[in-house]
């Protein structure tokens, strides 16, 4: 999350050796400066809480249409319930799934990343229809799409980055969705506020997660759901206790290693 905040073009996490230790390369535009853009990206994983633990290597990259490269080897996505076109893609027979066409963008969710595959399908289980759902940190409005897909009655999809609702409204309006989603610029406390509601996205990392459960304890309704993911299998513990004091009810986890995803339901 704190490479995209901090303006990359895209990024690769790999897990490497029997520790799993992660790795996240990201590509930024071969003018930026770097001395700016390494304290950008300290301040960003500040921000994230990782501190002293987060490094940024900067190295040139040769020249190569990096951008177009990537594009050309992106596939439509069958993901549980869904058909996700990433942009630029023909569309491929449904069979029986709902299409949701994404376009890229300074915003995370393309559908690519393991903590959006597990959240899409988490969904299918845990939305009923004509429930209220918000989609904290919505990026790219992926989660806020299918929410409404699968009959949510009311969707509000919240981001404190501006650039992101662009991408989100733009994708909204290609999936002839424009106007049936609630996009709010806030972030994710203020957007608790509008509650309640009956299932919460979350997929936003395991500190901002874990700071904001009192409020989003204080958002659902009884007996309403809230699915996290943006973390890893490492933060669980944490994170199952911090809930269990706001009272949150832990339900079950799904892990795609190394990252996870948590479903909690308010008492």
């Amino acid at each position: 999350m704190a490479f995209w905040d901090s303006g990359c073009l895209g990024v690769q996490v790999a897990a490497e050796g029997r520790s799993r230790r992660l790795t996240l390369d990201a590509y930024f535009p071969g003018l930026a400066d770097r001395r700016r853009l390494g304290a950008r990206l300290r301040r960003a994983f500040q921000r994230a809480g990782l501190g002293a633990r987060a490094r940024a290597r900067l190295s040139a990259a040769p020249a190569r249409r990096w951008v177009e490269t990537w594009q050309r080897t992106l596939k439509p996505m069958t993901i549980g319930p869904f058909l996700v076109v990433p942009e630029g893609c023909k569309t491929p027979p449904a069979r029986g799934r709902e299409i949701l066409r994404v376009r890229f963008g300074q915003a995370f969710g393309t559908g690519e990343h393991a903590t959006t595959r597990l959240c899409l399908r988490l969904m299918r289980a845990y939305l009923r229809g004509g429930d209220r759902v918000v989609d904290l940190g919505t990026g790219s409005g992926i989660l806020a799409m299918a929410a409404h897909r699968l009959g949510a009655g009311r969707v509000v999809a919240a981001d404190n980055d501006d650039v992101a609702l662009d991408v989100a409204r733009i994708n909204l309006a290609e999936n002839g969705l424009a106007g049936q989603v609630d996009l709010r610029l806030a972030d994710a406390r203020d957007a608790c506020r509008l509650g309640p509601f009956d299932l919460a996205l979350v997929n936003i990392g395991a500190t901002t997660i874990e700071r904001i459960l009192p409020d989003l304890s204080g958002a659902l309704a009884p007996g309403g759901r809230a699915i996290l993911a943006g973390l890893l299998i490492e933060d669980e513990a944490r994170l199952l206790e911090a809930a269990s004091r706001v009272a949150l009810d832990f339900v079950e986890k799904r892990r795609s290693r190394p990252w996870s995803a948590l479903v909690l339901r308010r008492k």
